[in-house]
């Protein structure tokens, strides 16, 4: 320090330098808390370098008040020639000393600057960004009370926002303090007319929420530029807690509708918001809302349906008052829509969901079947490349199943003899004569030749020839399940054979697990596209449907996509 006060008495001028920024050695020195260059400049220089701004209009005032350093900002405004002038500047975005102080949430600076004077509590900067509003959104309890203490204070933020909007995102006390001093605002809304309670509502703070609604209960009715009330946003985002309290202080809120005629549960529906149907279906007071329609007709069982959504289907179905036969305004009930799906890659759920709208009850509209199914619009080229998908993981599969099982033949369980004195006998299998050894050779054999003939006849996938394909990849699917229960018994003889001599017990358990895993396998997970590709074979015509119906336990007229999406040569060729 000592050697830089050498160097400005020898040349004073060097206060003067500047940086590549407009910074003058005071911007630097306040920045980083120096206040003993700020003593010299009150004692060698002259007011000019004081009120000297950088590139971005700043002067030290802005720089000590964005620091936060209390003890250089009470220097400056308390300078009997240059304070007050200070007090006054703005920098180029428009912003006091004030604005830095409230961005940066420094509430002694607030204090110091507020007290100054000059009105600064009531200006915005070119973002429309008021101090309060930046007090709030920087989530200063101390300096929000302190400006909102101010004869004058602006409240207006970006976008037409107010410190309301921020406070719900930042503060409960903040948001109480603003409520308790300007409750109009709770009523204020932004560019795209959403009220501080659409904010809340979004965050799912059910505190603030709440706080919001018993200083004024009437702002549930508030829509934003969508037409979206605070329940409808509170739907789209799964929160039930808060539908709660909102109903609580304005229980009319379930007959607000946006622009399309949703209700709140139309919207939860639509956006898989399982929490909030769960609620609606649990309280009586609301079961006014479950068959309600939007403009188009549509319950919001209808827009489950159209949404592919099998668990909210099943929640609305699950409770006696919705009702399943509604007509919308395209004449189609919800057992219509889950009817005529033409997406091929869900054609397993929409058959089940046709199961479940039928045992509910529902039934199909006043409509020629063949009209409203349609045909099938499945593309030529989508079949095949699920063909090739289908084939290369089978592939995979066997040949991972022949490395494995040709590896097993030549590590023998109990492995070889090695008795030099029995010629005969030498390099044979100890446990040669063992019936679980034989069976463990036997099922180790057929379990590789199936996997070898898999990946033979997965070659034959690549035909151009539909029912070539077909009949390749079903024969392979068999040869698959024979090489992995192959497998599989293989293991189960090795362990045993290499135990049961020594652990009966243990021998056997790991022989029974060995024989459940594959079936436990095969129910949980390939149970349904097994059931769907090998228990019904689709046929073109609605005589072959018909006759399919008492399987598929469904309504006569469920259109064939839902029924399969195979097709065995011996059905294609009748």
């Amino acid at each position: 320090m000592t050697r830089l006060y050498e160097l400005l008495q020898d040349d004073p001028t060097r206060f003067h330098g500047k940086t590549i920024n407009g910074n003058s050695l005071l911007h630097i020195a306040v920045s980083l808390g120096n206040d003993w260059l700020i003593i010299q400049l009150f004692n060698h220089l002259d007011t000019h370098l004081m009120l000297y701004q950088n590139l971005d209009g700043d002067t030290i005032l802005h720089c000590a008040a964005r620091a936060g350093h209390d003890h250089i900002l009470s220097l400056l405004i308390n300078h009997h020639a240059g304070g007050q002038v200070l007090m006054g500047v703005l920098n180029e975005r428009r912003d006091s000393a004030l604005h830095e102080a409230a961005r940066g949430g420094h509430a002694n600076a607030v204090r110091q600057l507020v007290a100054a004077g000059d009105n600064m509590a009531s200006k915005v900067n070119i973002y429309e960004e008021s101090p309060l509003y930046l007090a709030a959104e920087r989530g200063s309890v101390e300096a929000v009370q302190m400006l909102l203490g101010c004869a004058v204070v602006d409240y207006r933020g970006p976008r037409g926002q107010n410190a309301l909007h921020a406070a719900v995102c930042r503060s409960y006390d903040i948001a109480k303090m603003l409520l308790d001093k300007m409750p109009e605002l709770n009523r204020r809304t932004d560019s795209s007319l959403s009220a501080p309670i659409h904010y809340a509502a979004s965050l799912g703070n059910v505190n603030m929420v709440r706080l919001l609604l018993q200083a004024d209960a009437t702002i549930a009715h508030i829509s934003d530029n969508k037409d979206l009330s605070a329940i409808h946003i509170a739907a789209s985002k799964d929160y039930a807690n808060v539908i709660e309290e909102i109903l609580h202080h304005c229980p009319d809120a379930t007959e607000l509708t946006d622009r399309e005629g949703n209700n709140f549960l139309h919207v939860a529906t639509k956006t898989r918001a399982t929490s909030v149907v769960k609620l609606v279906l649990s309280n009586p007071l609301l079961r006014q809302s479950i068959n309600e329609k939007d403009r188009e007709g549509n319950t919001p069982l209808h827009l489950a349906v159209m949404n592919r959504n099998r668990e909210i289907v099943h929640l609305l179905l699950s409770n006696s008052r919705v009702d399943t036969n509604v007509i919308n305004r395209n004449g189609l009930t919800p057992l219509d829509i889950a009817s005529s799906c033409a997406d091929c890659s869900i054609r397993l759920r929409m058959k089940k969901m046709c199961e479940e709208l039928t045992s509910a009850g529902s039934m199909f509209g006043t409509h020629r079947m063949d009209v409203l199914m349609g045909k099938d619009q499945r593309r030529p080229e989508e079949e095949l490349n699920r063909y090739r998908i289908l084939a290369s993981n089978m592939a995979i599969v066997a040949v991972l199943v022949a490395t494995v099982t040709f590896a097993a033949a030549f590590t023998l369980p109990g492995g070889y003899n090695n008795d030099d004195s029995n010629n005969q006998e030498q390099g044979m299998a100890i446990l040669a004569k063992k019936l679980a050894f034989k069976v463990f050779l036997i099922s180790d054999t057929i379990s590789m030749l199936s996997s070898i003939s898999v990946t033979c006849l997965l070659i034959c996938t690549g035909s151009l020839d539909h029912d070539i394909r077909l009949h390749s990849i079903i024969t392979a699917m068999k040869f698959m399940w024979v090489a992995l229960g192959g497998m599989v018994v293989a293991f189960s003889m090795g362990i045993y054979v290499v135990l049961v001599s020594k652990c009966r017990w243990l021998a056997v358990l790991i022989c029974g697990m060995a024989a459940c895993v594959p079936f436990m396998a095969c129910m949980i997970a390939c149970w349904p596209t097994f059931v769907s590709i090998k228990l019904v074979q689709i046929d073109r015509n609605q005589k072959s449907i018909e006759r399919k119906t008492s399987i598929l336990k469904v309504n006569m007229h469920m259109p064939h996509w839902m029924v399969v999406d195979f097709v065995t040569p011996e059905s294609s060729g009748k």
